[in-house]
């Protein structure tokens, strides 16, 4: 077992300088792959009074990025970059570089950075992980696994330990996308990172092309005649929001021909084959609705239930690239939880049809 030496630099330009260096202070190299761009998005669908429900917002969200995604408005999408560093050491969750430390994985809570493995070492790799890719589900699907497609030559793609999410390996097979190595203790000559985090065209391009990788993959286990519409059931993965009538409004969809999804006790090629090319998918607003971003139809579409004090619409950036609607009601709060009034779900499906 060895030190994290890699952090004196760091700690020393902090005391120094009261901060830690920047990523463009400490980069070589800086590529761009995509050019920012200006699009234009259509406003949500959600019936009137839905918004006055409302009594708080994702901790990761803010006022400002909701209402253009509300009403519809232009949206400025930011580069996407390649950014070359040298002689980095990957450790934890971290990545050091001179005075800087920039976080990819799991903290330093999940790793005693003054005991870690002997090094292994890299020439040259490159990074193919985000920090929220390695905490939440949703964020692998959306943005690390797009990430992954970005390195253009055969260097090794390296990672950092993230959360354990047992449908990755699944989604890895069927989109065709090999884990990168997960070293917890790196040194690297030369590392390529990628600043990737905005819904662009290279973005979308990606996202196409891993909407065809999952339908060849299915080829042979499609269904004769996709469901109108599946229903994805929360479950208990992830942070507690607790649907409290989830029965009601299965059964209610049932009814309308949905499919009803438990993807708790399913593998992703089972759940992929019966969510794809359906026209609409229903969920409780969070990570298990990005299990539809590659099935979903071609301009389909998406209607979440937003718990009342979580309110969030990351899914509408995603549906507003791939020119698919998006349309939410907001729940009322209920003991245990929130319930969905089934007559504003029935119009909001009207709505976005």
């Amino acid at each position: 077992m060895t030190l994290n030496r890699a952090m004196f630099p760091w700690a020393i330009h902090r005391v120094l300088h009261g901060r830690g260096q920047s990523l463009a202070e400490v980069a070589v190299e800086t590529r761009e792959l995509c050019p920012e761009e200006t699009t234009s998005c259509p406003p949500a669908v959600y019936c009137p009074g839905a918004l006055d429900r409302v009594t708080a917002l994702s901790p990761w969200r803010d006022w400002e990025t909701e209402q253009v995604l509300l009403e519809g408005r232009s949206v400025t999408h930011a580069a996407s970059r390649a950014v070359v560093l040298r002689d980095v050491v990957l450790a934890g969750g971290f990545l050091y570089c001179k005075g800087l430390r920039y976080p990819i994985g799991l903290g330093e809570s999940q790793f005693n950075l003054l005991n870690l493995p002997s090094r292994q070492h890299y020439e040259v790799a490159h990074l193919a992980m985000t920090w929220s890719g390695a905490y939440y589900f949703g964020n692998f699907l959306q943005d690390n696994l797009p990430l992954e497609m970005l390195p253009d030559s055969d260097a090794p793609r390296l990672g950092a330990p993230g959360k354990p999410m047992r449908h990755a390996a699944g989604y890895r097979a069927l989109l065709d996308l090999p884990a990168p190595d997960l070293p917890v203790h790196a040194a690297i000559k030369e590392l390529t990172l990628y600043v990737d985090f905005a819904q662009n065209s290279l973005k979308a391009a990606r996202y196409a092309e891993l909407r065809r990788r999952m339908r060849a993959s299915l080829q042979d286990s499609r269904p004769d005649r996709p469901a109108p519409g599946i229903f994805l059931m929360r479950g208990t993965d992830g942070e507690s929001r607790t649907l409290v009538n989830e029965a009601e409004v299965a059964s209610m969809l049932a009814g309308l021909g949905f499919d009803i999804i438990d993807p708790a006790g399913m593998e992703p090629a089972e759940i992929s084959a019966r969510a794809l090319d359906a026209r609409v998918v229903v969920a409780v607003e969070g990570s298990h609705l990005a299990h539809a971003i590659y099935s979903l139809a071609d301009k389909g579409a998406f209607v979440v239930i937003q718990p009342p004090d979580r309110f969030a619409l990351p899914y509408k950036e995603y549906a507003d690239r791939m020119e698919m609607a998006f349309g939410f009601l907001v729940a009322h709060p209920a003991e245990g939880g929130f319930r969905a009034d089934l007559e504003e779900l029935k119009r909001v499906l009207e709505l976005v049809a």
